[in-house]
């Protein structure tokens, strides 16, 4: 009974992991191909200033950050349960360390880099011209990075059914 409640618990957060990799890796691609772009148009067209009469007050009245951050730590909480089961029922335990924590190893180098403190000062409005050029030089690369930490977590993500279910057929070795 408990190994049932388990592996039904596996599949349920194997899913919800699934969706929100999904739509994180869709966030960072947009990010990258357009979003960030337009941020760093801002700074190397000597619009800094701009941004801060625009961007800025769009933050503060509209929040749009909490409902971009609430995928973030929901695909995070629900890949460390996550990865708790896929631990304790033995199991695709290499694609749980390294997709199941994805947002683990995305909000990592997140603030290593110090790319947090750069976007919070450039977005805001506070940021002085040396803090808007590092913001420059590591916004794109970074989220380019994390748009493909996400979709290639996704990919091994969707990977974890198909094994199973060619394991269950007898055809995978």
């Amino acid at each position: 009974m408990k190994k049932h409640f388990l592996l039904k618990s596996f599949w349920i957060f194997w899913f919800s992991t699934t969706v929100l990799t999904g739509i994180l890796s869709g966030f960072m691609i947009s990010h990258s191909i357009m979003l960030g772009r337009f941020f760093n148009w801002y700074i190397e067209s000597d619009n800094l200033e701009l941004l801060r009469q625009t961007f800025t007050v769009f933050r503060v009245t509209g929040a749009p950050g909490v409902l971009y951050n609430s995928p973030l730590y929901l695909a995070f909480l629900s890949g460390v349960v996550w990865t708790v089961l896929a631990f304790l029922l033995k199991r695709d335990r290499t694609i749980a360390i390294l997709a199941g924590l994805s947002t683990f190893w995305v909000g990592n180098i997140f603030f290593l880099s110090f790319l947090n403190k750069a976007e919070e000062a450039v977005l805001s409005g506070s940021a002085d011209a040396a803090t808007a050029q590092y913001y420059l030089s590591i916004n794109l690369p970074l989220h380019v990075t994390f748009a493909v930490i996400y979709l290639a977590s996704v990919c091994l993500l969707l990977w974890v059914p198909l094994r199973a279910h060619w394991k269950a057929d007898g055809t995978e070795a």
